[in-house]
């Protein structure tokens, strides 16, 4: 069997992970340390879709900086093909993570991933698959291009799944946009902003649900299977439903059941979460 062939569509980014010494007290000087690396929940997922074998093409849109040009070199030696439009006005997106307790909180500057525009999607001619960000859909000005994205893989017959990816934004409009997904991948927090598994039912053709260390469950109209992921120190929890995304969906795409699928992106979460970083 040849690869799944994949094409992802959402940000890159560079994360700023910040371990604070001590609590934060306003208006200190809180010891920390600070590191950069490449991040993005799209350009994550492309990263460990390259590495668990798919073939992978990442549609985003950077800055014409120093750090969009050095996303594209480390999208290429993650063995992800870059498709990145320029921006020549807004910076390359940058997300501040506050790391405590394997937990994080994120400060995101979508910059010129907001402006991704329709014009910038490529062909999709020998895709088999569309995966999409929820940030691209759940910003108004990148919106119309998630829309289109997932109107062409339609019409081209590939396959589609979307990440919702953060729950506050999520509501009605969110499902009307997802409707007709082959495969939707929220965490326990978006699908309780969605209305629950049963909201679903009608809009996509299946749900496959995580739940921090709790188990997984993939849903669709022929029942439900679960799968639990393996026990790992948590170093850092970011892109860690990326990776799972990851997992279940070269899984499927190469041919698993929902039970293999899910067994996979739980595998794939846990690596993710045992070292420093979103990417493998």
């Amino acid at each position: 069997m040849r690869p799944p062939r994949v094409v992802a569509v959402g940000d890159v980014a560079v994360d700023v992970l910040v371990e604070p010494g001590s609590a934060m007290i306003t208006g200190a000087d809180v010891p920390a340390r600070i590191r950069t690396r490449a991040g993005g929940a799209g350009a994550n997922t492309a990263a460990w879709l390259a590495h668990l074998g798919a073939d992978v093409t990442l549609v985003a849109r950077v800055g014409d900086d120093v750090a969009g040009r050095a996303a594209e070199a480390d999208l290429r030696a993650a063995g992800v093909r870059p498709a990145l439009a320029v921006d020549p006005e807004l910076p390359t997106c940058t997300v501040v993570v506050l790391l405590a307790d394997g937990d994080r909180t994120m400060l995101s500057d979508r910059g010129a991933a907001a402006r991704l525009a329709p014009a910038d999607l490529p062909s999709l001619d020998g895709a088999d698959h569309l995966h999409l960000s929820g940030y691209v859909l759940l910003d108004p000005s990148s919106r119309a291009a998630g829309l289109a994205a997932l109107a062409r893989a339609r019409d081209g017959g590939l396959s589609t799944s979307v990440d919702p990816q953060v729950a506050p934004a999520l509501g009605p409009g969110f499902a009307d946009d997802v409707r007709g997904v082959d495969l939707l991948l929220p965490n326990a927090a978006e699908l309780a902003a969605l209305g629950g598994v049963a909201a679903l039912g009608d809009l996509v053709g299946a749900v496959a649900a995580t739940d921090g260390p709790g188990a997984a469950h993939w849903t669709d109209r022929t029942g439900t299977w679960t799968a639990r992921p393996p026990d790992t120190a948590v170093v850092d929890a970011t892109g860690a439903g990326d990776a799972f995304d990851a997992g279940v969906l070269v899984a499927w795409l190469s041919g698993a059941g929902p039970q293999a699928a899910l067994e996979a992106g739980c595998a794939a979460g846990a690596a993710a979460v045992g070292r420093l970083g979103a990417r493998p």
